[in-house]
């Protein structure tokens, strides 16, 4: 009876340890998952491009119809809209203070939420 436990236990152990690691790496698939090169240009139409030194994007977010919004740092507080999956950008608009979190409506891709560290809009 012992040793029918203890193989039972064994058996159990053995399963346990199986299922827990993984069997298969994850593989991203590399039609979906690139990087590609963006050269900054270094002259151009004002309004073309947008680099300020010391700019960053702080927030990014994508509302439900795959819009994306991003909040950049830098010379003054922006946001910056792109309905082509992030290949160009349109100015939203300024924004009086740092904004904290940025978030879009769950029902309507139009209504943008953010925070500052004051208030919400």
């Amino acid at each position: 009876m012992a040793t029918i436990r203890f193989a039972m236990g064994l058996l159990l152990l053995l399963s346990l340890l199986v299922s827990i690691s993984p069997l298969t790496p994850a593989v991203a698939d590399p039609d979906e998952v690139m990087w590609s090169r963006v050269n900054i240009p270094t002259e151009g139409k004002a309004g073309n491009w947008v680099l300020a030194k010391g700019s960053d994007v702080a927030h990014l977010t994508m509302a439900i119809d795959g819009t994306l919004y991003a909040y950049v740092t830098g010379l003054t507080y922006t946001l910056y809209k792109s309905t082509d999956e992030g290949r160009s950008w349109s100015y939203t608009g300024e924004v009086t203070n740092a904004i904290v979190t940025l978030a879009t409506a769950p029902d309507d891709a139009s209504t943008i939420y953010y925070a500052t560290s004051s208030n919400v809009y």
